[in-house]
C-alpha cells in the first residue's frame, strides 16, 4: 500500500510540474514578434494655382509617408488624394491657405502616381523600390 502511495504522489506532482510549465508557456507554441513599424519619411509640399511644388515626390517603398500639404492662397480647394491608393485615409479636404497633414504606407512601388486635387492632376508620386517582396537579386 506505501508503494502505491508513493506512485500516486510521484504522477501528482508529476501533474502539477506540467500544469505549471502549461501555464507559464500560455499553453500556446513559439510567439510570432509583432511586425516592426515602418520607417518614416517626412516630406512637405505646397499646392499653387499651378500644381504641386516639388511637382514630382519619391518615397522609398515600405516607408510611413507622413506629409504636410500647404495650399497656397491662390491654390484651388478641394479634395487632394493619391491615384493608385484608394484608402480613404489618404484624402484630405483643403482649401486656399489651409494646411493639412497625409499619413499612408507606400506599399506599392511605380514612378507615376498622381496626386488628384478635386480630380485634377497636380503632381506625382514615385515610390521607389521593388516590385518582388525580398527585392532584386
Amino acid at each position: 500500500m506505501k508503494g502505491l502511495g508513493i506512485v500516486a504522489l510521484a504522477a501528482l506532482l508529476g501533474a502539477a510540474g506540467l500544469a505549471l510549465l502549461a501555464d507559464r508557456l500560455g499553453g500556446r507554441g513559439p510567439q510570432e514578434a509583432p511586425p516592426a513599424p515602418a520607417p518614416v519619411h517626412e516630406a512637405a509640399i505646397e499646392l499653387t494655382a499651378d500644381g504641386m511644388i516639388p511637382p514630382k515626390l519619391r518615397v522609398p517603398k515600405d516607408h510611413e509617408l507622413h506629409l504636410l500639404v500647404r495650399a497656397a492662397p491662390d491654390s484651388p480647394e478641394g479634395i487632394l488624394t493619391v491615384g493608385g491608393y484608394p484608402d480613404p485615409s489618404v484624402a484630405v479636404d483643403i482649401g486656399p491657405g489651409s494646411s493639412r497633414e497625409m499619413v499612408f504606407l507606400c506599399d506599392r512601388p511605380g514612378d507615376d502616381f498622381a496626386f488628384l486635387l478635386g480630380g485634377r492632376v497636380v503632381g506625382r508620386l514615385e515610390v521607389t523600390g521593388s516590385h518582388l517582396e525580398d527585392g532584386h537579386q
